[in-house]
């Protein structure tokens, strides 16, 4: 009989398996704690616990279902300038379609939802991926002229400007600028000079300073986090809250399921801020556990992003791991009251379907092109 021999069958897995298992791990992770997080709120509204799981399971089961499609998908078809221009086109329609009636969908105050029925969708996270497509498509061809600010950065920024606009009004400030902050950071590792870096920064940042200050219900955010105390009851609210969430869970936590404030103290505590249901069930250890699979993701990523020796597929894995990255640290830094209030959700953890999709076929992306790559 011939020995088992580990190299051997490693060669016969053709992806990279610390990718898709920490994608897992973090999908799993956060299934569980959308159950618990969700358990009190769901009873709430639909009169039973465990309908809003069931919902997030559908979507996981859709999800890894678009993944597997992805995975299996040679990702070099996706550099068509046919197929971008396509989906950038749609993607605009999409979210200009949130403002139509019938087909728009509002809550919370905003509209980012289009869809039929009780099928939705939304909007910006179709933007999301055809802006990866396309930034990945661009730099391909355009990477020796980022030097030249108009032959290179500028087309990139007007058309991402064009869709951090069309959210912005939607309005949805958190993800236009999230947007906006990758569109830089991938044009600044693309070769951007610094000058040019700097003049956009002073350019952009009053716009920003604006947007803030200027609308009351964000201009009252941004005091809260300065000091939340002075509107305890009020717009500092949320963020007290979490703060006591995160109080409570020491270091291991109260339990899986045991934590309080879910209980209709901290508000959205299924969705932009369930990582503070995590420091209170799961403790410190629970919330380094998250980001450690969270690094883990991000470092094998930049790992088939440098292993592939094709300029699309390693600008495609890239502009895909800075997107959710850059979300990742955007959502915990808010829960952590070290970044304002933005409205950003965690991927694999926030209750939604259409932000859970959107990652997964992303995932799918990243583990079609680690099939081509060697590391």
């Amino acid at each position: 009989m011939r020995p088992w021999n580990l190299a051997e069958h490693a060669r016969e897995i053709d992806f990279d398996v610390i990718f898709f298992l920490a994608t897992m791990a973090l999908l799993v992770l956060g299934t569980v704690m959308i159950f618990s997080s969700s358990y009190f709120i769901s009873k709430e509204l639909y009169g039973n616990g465990i309908t809003m799981t069931r919902k997030h399971l559908f979507h996981v089961m859709m999800g890894t279902a678009a993944m597997a499609g992805f995975m299996s998908l040679d990702y070099r078809r996706l550099s068509a300038r046919g197929l971008v221009m396509a989906a950038l086109m749609g993607s605009a329609l999409a979210l200009v379609l949130c403002f139509v009636p019938f087909v728009s969908h509002s809550g919370g105050g905003s509209r980012r939802w289009i869809g039929f029925g009780p099928a939705t969708f939304q909007a910006s996270e179709l933007a999301k991926m055809a802006l990866i497509l396309f930034m990945a498509n661009y730099l391909s061809r355009k990477a020796r002229f980022m030097g030249d600010f108009t032959q290179g950065p500028l087309p990139v920024l007007l058309v991402t400007a064009l869709v951090c606009v069309l959210i912005f009004i939607e309005p949805d400030f958190g993800t236009a600028a999230a947007i906006g902050i990758w569109s830089v950071m991938m044009l600044f590792i693309a070769g951007m000079r610094v000058k040019h870096l700097a003049m956009l920064i002073a350019a952009v940042l009053p716009l920003g300073i604006a947007a803030m200050v200027l609308e009351p219900y964000r201009f009252a955010r941004l005091k809260a986090f300065m000091n939340p105390w002075d509107d305890m009851l009020g717009i500092g609210y949320q963020i007290i809250q979490a703060m006591v969430g995160f109080a409570n869970g020491r270091v291991f936590g109260s339990g899986l399921g045991e934590g309080s404030q879910k209980l209709f103290f901290l508000p959205a505590p299924h969705t932009d801020f369930i990582m503070a249901v995590v420091g209170e069930e799961l403790g410190f250890a629970g919330v380094l556990l998250v980001a450690v699979l969270f690094g883990v993701w991000i470092w094998r990523g930049f790992c088939i992003a440098q292993a592939t020796n094709d300029s699309f597929g390693h600008h495609l894995v890239l502009a895909s791991v800075c997107l959710i990255g850059l979300q990742a640290v955007l959502n915990m830094g808010v829960a952590l009251s070290v970044l304002p209030t933005t409205g950003i959700a965690l991927p694999f953890f926030s209750y939604g379907g259409s932000p859970l999709l959107s990652t997964m076929c992303i995932c799918g992306v990243i583990l079609s092109v680690s099939r081509r790559a060697r590391i």
